[in-house]
């Protein structure tokens, strides 16, 4: 089976798995519910902390960040004990994956999901909290600026690796730095309980060279990420 393919597994099917290794019974599930969708075409920025709309690939997309990102709070969930998060993801730019390719002070571009952040000092950060690198970099035999994605990091697969679309428009035109977007459609589950959800969303990207030639900083430009199609759904068993 193909990566992709793997990817494409239905999340729900997962966990349900998972509670049969561990209990030896088909669980029942009691709730599946949407609670959450935003396309951004009404531009509803309700329940988001942080970021803006910008027209992209022909759509409405919440962005762009660069060392940036947004928090998502949701109040009044109701009994759930798994929440499952989906959306499309944009990369734009020269994102360099697990390493730049510095000979010092080297430091990974990295894209992070958090389940409630900062919220929880028992919280456990393998499964509260995501962290992953994207990689736009061409790859040759002596030369390849490798990725973590599908997988966390520091794992390391080949740029563009699990990918939905690449080579889509440029985020700044008629500007020296960037480069093409990759899109990605991305799906994660979090153990999730309480009345409450937040995420957070947000990058750590590495651009000591992203300076013109007239001294003017062009990070946003250089590397950037944008979203798309949110929904949370959350589930719980008998």
């Amino acid at each position: 089976m193909s990566m992709n393919k793997f990817l494409k597994i239905n999340l729900i099917q997962i966990i349900t798995i998972s509670f049969i290794i561990n209990s030896c019974s088909y669980p029942e599930i009691i709730r599946n519910e949407l609670i959450y969708e935003n396309d951004f075409e009404s531009l509803d920025f309700n329940s988001i902390d942080g970021g803006g709309i910008i027209s992209f690939n022909n759509t409405n997309v919440l962005g762009n960040f660069n060392n940036d990102g947004f928090t998502l709070h949701l109040d009044d969930v109701g009994p759930h004990e798994y929440i499952f998060v989906s959306f499309d993801l944009y990369i734009h730019g020269s994102w360099d994956g697990n390493f730049n390719g510095f000979s010092e002070n080297d430091k990974a571009d990295k894209w992070i999901m958090e389940y409630k952040p900062g919220m929880d000092l028992f919280k456990n950060p393998a499964f509260d909290k995501y962290v992953t690198t994207f990689s736009n970099s061409p790859c040759w035999p002596n030369y390849c600026l490798r990725q973590s994605y599908p997988e966390t990091y520091p794992f390391e697969n080949n740029p563009k690796s699990g990918s939905y679309q690449t080579n889509l428009e440029v985020i700044c035109k008629n500007n020296f730095f960037g480069g093409p977007t990759t899109l990605y459609k991305i799906e994660k589950s979090f153990p999730s309980d309480g009345d409450a959800i937040v995420l957070r969303f947000y990058d750590e990207l590495y651009q000591p060279n992203a300076i013109d030639k007239d001294g003017i900083v062009q990070q946003k430009c250089d590397e950037s990420w944008s979203m798309d199609n949110l929904s949370i759904r959350v589930i719980k068993y008998q």
